[in-house]
């Protein structure tokens, strides 16, 4: 049976589903997207001391990961932790673009990759399909000591 009830505000009847549907709506758009983490795998070894080589803070990337979307065009996202913070310091998630994660051609994606790498600012954003898979992939160990030797090393086979 579907739900007719109404609520009577000053005189006006006001459908119950249209309020609730609102408010529905209200909370989706606060919510965010959800992102698949399943959907980057670790950065190469090589991609992280490229990007590293480039940096213009005084500080390191961890937690790096890559996103593949089609076409062969990767996102690599990772936070950057500054040489006087500790290890659980929620640093800045840096995101670049690339055609070759084992090249040497990336372009910054985000404000922090601008401000804090040596990279060309790419001519698009963070709103670029691919790029906040490649952000929500960090997001989820922001902030955590790197948890593994695999890690830390950033083999490829992790």
């Amino acid at each position: 049976m579907a739900a007719t009830m109404t609520i009577r505000a000053g005189g006006r009847r006001a459908p119950f589903l249209v309020i609730v549907a609102l408010l529905a709506l209200i909370l989706a758009a606060c919510a965010g997207p959800s992102i698949d983490v399943a959907e980057c795998d670790v950065a190469l070894t090589v991609t992280m001391e490229t990007l590293e080589a480039r940096l213009t803070g005084d500080g390191t990337l961890r937690h790096g990961r890559a996103h593949e979307r089609a076409g062969g065009e990767f996102f690599v996202s990772a936070e950057f932790l500054p040489a006087d913070k500790d290890d659980d310091f929620d640093g800045d998630i840096l995101t670049w673009f690339t055609h070759d994660p084992e090249g040497s051609d990336f372009l910054s994606v985000d404000e922090h990759a601008r401000d804090q790498s040596g990279w060309a600012g790419a001519d698009f954003g963070v709103s670029e399909d691919g790029a906040v898979t490649s952000r929500g992939c960090v997001l989820v160990v922001r902030g955590e000591p790197e948890s593994d030797e695999c890690e830390e090393r950033r083999e490829e086979f992790c």
